[in-house]
């Protein structure tokens, strides 16, 4: 057409006269691309882009169920996140209460034996003390016994001392 444009533009003609066979031809050529354009091409190409529409589709459709899918697992996981905080709460509260618990009977076995230590020491304070008295009404029995033969100048017997020097202590006992 751009040739045909150009030869007439050599004989003198003008580009903007019109021809009624290049009109005619204009026409014929443009039906015929325009039914190869719809019996051909265009069914082609709309298959083509159904099938891009159906797999556009398709993969929205998985995205979704994937997003789905996804705020599942992630519901699920903040679930086990939360149990697990749970059941390590629970496990610092029964370290916590055992440990506690130890720490009582510690205590308690501590306070046990040193009541026991006081018991025994208290017992053997008691012996000794008794043990001390014993040996100090001896020690007086036996001053009392030399002073009184050195004042009597006589002997008297051990045991009649003994019993009368038991007396005068446990009256002095008594008085105390």
């Amino acid at each position: 057409m751009c040739c045909h444009a150009l030869l007439l533009a050599a004989e003198g003609g003008s580009l903007t006269d019109i021809h009624l066979p290049t009109i005619i031809w204009a026409w014929i050529t443009f039906g015929v691309t325009f039914w190869i354009l719809t019996k051909i091409a265009w069914p082609m190409l709309a298959k083509k882009m159904e099938e891009r529409e159906i797999r556009i589709r398709e993969g929205l459709d998985l995205a979704e169920q994937m997003k789905e899918e996804a705020a599942t697992l992630l519901e699920r996981q903040e679930q086990v996140l939360a149990q697990a905080r749970a059941e390590a709460q629970n496990v610092i509260s029964e370290g916590r209460a055992v440990a506690e618990k130890m720490k009582s009977e510690a205590t308690e076995a501590a306070a046990e034996e040193i009541a026991e230590e006081r018991a025994r020491a208290r017992k053997e304070i008691t012996l000794e003390r008794a043990k001390a008295v014993d040996e100090v009404k001896r020690a007086a029995v036996d001053l009392v016994l030399g002073a009184t033969g050195q004042l009597l100048q006589r002997e008297i017997r051990d045991e009649d001392h003994r019993k009368l020097v038991a007396a005068v202590l446990d009256q002095a006992e008594r008085l105390a």
